[in-house]
């Protein structure tokens, strides 16, 4: 022992073949385990990550499942308005005979029936609550109303009396009905009067069962340890069923608790158990879903690669020692090759491969590495997918409220054109319906060529042709002029933006006016602004009118498009979506004077 000790301290005395054995198995075994460690923190690092990411996708897509369900559940709390007989008869007192209200019952409820028929088994019943105290019920299965509730003092009926959005009610026992059994959430929304909206006629309840909820969730696997909640803003769990704070273990009430301090994702530590957190919004409720995920059961194969990676390389070692001699260049080459390959990957080249030469160790860590990389890709393909869909996505809504628009401005114009020109040629005014059939045929032939922005010469052409048809159609109670300046010609705006404000001067000003209507549109600079004035003297606007007019255009949103129609509001959205949320429309008006509206664009577009 002492003649070994002796001869490793005369190290300067070894064979140069001897020393350069040693360093090389030092440096060798040095090497390989330092890169299996480096390799297995870097690649758990960039697996949480990725496994972070994956997870946030996953209650991200769940967030849309839900939303996608509650959006249906709220698609029947709106449902009557479709049903211009249900609504009459919602709105109807019960002061009539009792044939008269046999019938509203029958009118209702069969129509609550009718919506029951839905092949989604999740919807209970649907519940109507009239301001005349009738309460009318559609169920699934057949359902006694217990007379004796009094609904009136529940929370949802108040409140929902005093707000026009759809409210949520949480999990709960089944209400106003004999022997509660079920437990159900429920969309809550009031009915207004289909002749003033501003009057509440009654309230719609839409009752459903927990299992649309727990078959979007169901499907999500959270791996052995992990765990996905519901949670609402009160901390009350939705999912999954019968469980509360309390009756959770420790380590995920304290997530629970803890959620609202901190930002998601992120990790937390409790003991010896390290946990990933995920959160998503569910937008149209006050429910979070949060995913948890334990780190050791996410690394666990990370770890076994380490694990492999370290044993092999301790094998590779003491091989090492018998033919590193004759094989030393043949063994470094295949692992400077890999390390070249990661220190490509990590300057963004993820189309890097590892050429197998053999199937031993080094192949194996190559084919691992392989793997990831072909991962790696797999995850960027899907991100890129996603982000495609998703700008499609909203391509195609755009181009949907594009052609909605369109196809709204044709139907009535065309027949009152035909309608005009048919009595003109009854009355052998053949000279005026062939002037007619040409203009409309221009106007037709243009509005079918035009696109989602056309330049204004463009919308001019049709607005001359629009209000051409439109004096020919009122005699001489219309007339009208164009004076834009022609600079102005090749400036880009959303097509058929002056038409509907046009078409509202006519209505109200040929339609309500007796006597010669006069439109006058024409343009002004002002300051960083250039002001399309469309002017008339109709019979003007009353204040308490023009100010609930403006407050409909500024408060303005997509879901009452098919309430307002071709409007004011949707040129003003245009305009702010196309140039930005300073310009618009200014409306100024005054009764038994005229109208004037002005649309503001930006100068900077056109010098």
């Amino acid at each position: 022992m002492k003649n070994f000790l002796i001869k490793i301290i005369k190290y300067r005395d070894w064979s140069i073949k001897f020393k350069l054995l040693v360093i090389s198995i030092v440096l060798t075994f040095s090497s390989i385990l330092l890169i299996s460690f480096i390799s297995y923190r870097q690649y758990t690092a960039d697996f949480e990550k990725q496994s972070s990411e994956r997870i946030q996708q996953t209650i991200d897509q769940v967030s849309l499942n839900l939303n996608t369900y509650l959006d249906d559940l709220l698609s029947l709390s709106i449902s009557p308005y479709y049903n211009k007989d249900v609504m009459l008869a919602i709105e109807s007192d019960n002061k009539g005979s009792k044939s008269e209200q046999l019938d509203k019952s029958r009118v209702i409820e069969d129509y609550l029936d009718e919506m029951m028929i839905t092949p989604r088994k999740d919807i209970i019943r649907v519940f109507v609550f009239s301001l005349s105290d009738n309460v009318y019920v559609g169920s699934r299965l057949s359902t006694n109303i217990d007379t004796t509730v009094d609904y009136h003092k529940f929370d949802w009926y108040k409140e929902a009396l005093n707000t026009s959005k759809p409210l949520f009610v949480p999990l709960h026992l089944e209400e106003i009905v004999e022997n509660p059994k079920k437990t159900v959430f429920s969309i809550v929304s009031s009915l207004k009067s289909i002749h003033d909206t501003s009057s509440i006629v009654g309230v719609i309840k839409v009752d459903a069962n927990y299992a649309g909820i727990q078959s979007i969730c169901d499907k999500v696997n959270m791996g052995k340890k992990g765990r996905l909640f519901i949670i609402d803003d009160t901390q009350n769990i939705i999912y999954p069923e019968n469980t509360t704070l309390s009756s959770l273990d420790s380590d995920s009430k304290n997530i629970l608790s803890e959620l609202s301090h901190n930002k998601t994702p992120y990790t937390v530590k409790y003991g010896n158990n390290s946990f990933l957190v995920n959160s998503a919004k569910i937008s149209n409720s006050n429910w979070n879903i949060v995913s948890v995920n334990s780190v050791k059961e996410l690394n666990s194969q990370a770890t076994k690669t380490r694990n492999m990676s370290w044993f092999l390389a301790i094998i590779f070692s003491l091989s090492t020692t018998l033919i590193f001699a004759l094989f030393y260049k043949r063994f470094l080459n295949p692992i400077m090759a890999i390390v070249k390959l990661m220190k490509e990957v990590e300057n963004g080249n993820l189309s890097v491969q590892y050429k197998k030469v053999s199937n031993d160790e080094i192949g194996f860590l190559g084919s691992s590495f392989n793997l990831m990389i072909s991962k790696v890709n797999k995850m960027f393909d899907e991100n890129t997918k996603l982000v495609k869909e998703v700008y499609e996505y909203k391509l195609l809504q755009n181009q949907a409220q594009f052609n909605a628009l369109y196809n709204q401005i044709k139907p009535h114009f065309i027949y009152n054109t035909l309608n005009m020109i048919s009595l003109a040629i009854l009355c052998g005014k053949y000279k005026q319906a062939v002037d007619s059939i040409n203009k409309l045929s221009k106007l037709l032939r243009a509005i079918t060529n035009i696109k989602n922005e056309i330049t204004l010469e463009e919308e001019l052409h049709i607005l001359d042709l629009y209000l051409g048809i439109q004096s020919i159609r009122y005699n001489d109670s219309l007339e009208y002029s164009i004076n834009i300046d022609s600079s102005l010609y090749s400036y880009c705006i959303p097509a058929l933006l002056l038409q509907p404000i046009v078409e509202n001067s006519i209505i109200h000003g040929c339609e309500t006016k007796k006597g010669k209507t006069a439109i006058k549109i024409f343009n002004k600079y002002e300051d960083n602004f250039v002001v399309i004035y469309i002017q008339d003297n109709g019979s003007g606007i009353p204040m308490c009118k023009l100010s609930a007019l403006k407050e409909s255009i500024l408060n303005f949103k997509e879901e009452d498009e098919s309430k307002k129609g071709i409007g004011l509001a949707n040129v003003n959205k245009r305009i702010k979506l196309k140039f930005g949320g300073i310009y618009g429309l200014n409306i100024e008006s005054t009764p038994g004077s005229g109208t004037i509206v002005k649309i503001c664009l930006p100068l900077k577009e056109i010098r």
